[in-house]
């Protein structure tokens, strides 16, 4: 196990709820051991997260998820916390047999590695409810310190801007880069940060737990898709898709859903249309 893995790895029960895999769908290859490893950053709430700094097992939904698929399949799951620039390369060198992570879809992770997508979510600029910080468009953080998870897409979105930017003989703006999002959080709150970027499904954790700590002063128009990253092996995708479909056919994401605070609208059964 390298060293961005944490040694806390988590076994934990399967959903007493969910149930065994139907015997006319096929099971993916990776459970064959009767277990279903995940990675997962767990500093994104509330897809995964850890309650308190003592805690052991993280929890959130993507934590329910991997749970619910481990029951679905009739296997034990084993949660692995990594940083989250290690998840993908660790599901690469075998660590896992999935990574969930609220992770979006894009063309370049799904060149490489199946996406099995669960929930919409759109990306949102967010700001401290003590700062005025206002704007239109992205195009007027010109000038301005944002903070980014490194590692995600939310960079690529600021570079593109600074592309705009630099055609308009604007001041690029300032992109500090954190390896985790609660870290990307801490620099908004103590003022290192102008603003910040991050989905829409943190920001209203985020006001639940602390309201009117942030204030959203943008939404990104389009929507991305987070999903379930497994190798290019054999059914196995179509096997994830299957099972994803299944918690969405039985009212078990929606269940899940409904305990974060997530609108039933937002989940995806297995496929994009």
């Amino acid at each position: 196990m390298s060293s961005s893995f944490r040694v806390a790895v988590i076994t934990s029960a399967v959903f007493m709820a969910a149930m065994p895999v139907a015997a006319q769908e096929a099971a993916p290859s990776f459970i064959a051991d009767k277990a279903f490893t995940v990675c997962t950053d767990a500093t994104f709430p509330p897809m995964e997260f850890f309650e308190g700094a003592g805690n052991a097992e993280p929890i959130g939904f993507d934590i329910d998820l991997a749970k619910s698929l481990a029951g679905h399949w009739g296997a034990a799951s084993r949660i692995v916390v990594s940083e989250f620039t290690g998840l993908l390369p660790g599901l690469d060198a075998g660590r896992c047999d999935a990574v969930i992570s609220g992770i979006p879809l894009t063309p370049e992770r799904v060149a490489s590695y199946p996406g099995v997508p669960y929930l919409s979510t759109a990306v949102a600029v967010f700001t401290s409810s003590r700062s005025d910080l206002a704007i239109d468009s992205p195009k007027d953080l010109s000038g301005k310190t944002v903070a980014v998870q490194a590692g995600t897409s939310y960079l690529a979105r600021l570079e593109k801007v600074n592309e705009e930017l630099a055609k308009d003989g604007a001041a690029p703006i300032s992109i500090q880069t954190y390896p985790k999002q609660t870290d990307v959080i801490q620099q908004v709150l103590v003022g290192r940060a102008d603003a910040a970027v991050s989905q829409d499904t943190e920001l209203a954790y985020r006001n639940l737990q602390n309201p009117g700590q942030f204030r959203t002063i943008h939404t990104f128009a389009d929507t991305s898709q987070f999903a379930v990253f497994v190798r290019r092996t054999g059914d196995d995708e179509a096997a994830t898709q299957a099972a994803v479909a299944a918690l969405h056919e039985n009212g078990t994401l929606a269940e899940i859903a409904g305990k974060w605070g997530f609108p039933a609208e937002s989940l995806i059964p297995g496929k994009t249309d």
